[in-house]
């Protein structure tokens, strides 16, 4: 029997074979029981890796059930930020593109309106044809606050450019 038939044998009928057996044989002998479960055990077996990636996917969906909407709305917007790549870089002003943005326009309005309400963003305007995200800022205010210079700075040295 080749491989690919072996994924297609229905198991439901030797395993319940198997199980019947195990319990009929438990006064008729120990060799005929543990027979009974050896072949019990490994149609088990046999039955959980033939379908192993419907259980990682049962399980990944259970893993999922309990996730909260604002799980998921933080989970998109990871996805988002990792995906950004910075295009060109000069003080007071950054150009990222995402592949995300190109294919989600509908969120063009939120994405802007979230990056102007820091302090010191004069201007973000989304392409999303390209999936391009264009801020210009004033560099001396985003620079007062540690954490806005720290990411001035990364997208420095991403493109090689000094602050």
């Amino acid at each position: 029997m080749q491989c690919d038939e072996l994924k297609k044998l229905p198991l439901g009928l030797p395993m319940t074979v198997a199980s019947v057996g195990t319990i009929a044989t438990l006064w008729a002998g120990k060799n005929l029981h543990a027979g009974f479960g050896v072949a019990w055990a490994v149609l088990s077996f046999l039955h959980g890796w033939q379908h192993h990636r419907k259980m990682q996917a049962d399980a990944k969906r259970l893993a999922n059930c309990c996730r909260t909407e604002a799980q998921e709305e933080e989970s998109t917007v990871k996805a988002l930020v990792d995906s950004f790549q910075v295009d060109a870089y000069t003080p007071g002003r950054v150009r990222l593109r995402s592949s995300l943005l190109a294919a989600n326009p509908q969120w063009q309005k939120t994405i802007e309106d979230y990056v102007k309400s820091f302090t010191g963003v004069k201007e973000a305007v989304i392409t999303p044809l390209t999936g391009s995200l264009l801020i210009t800022y004033e560099a001396a205010k985003l620079r007062k606050k540690p954490k806005l210079a720290a990411l001035e700075q990364r997208l420095a040295q991403a493109v090689g450019a000094s602050v």
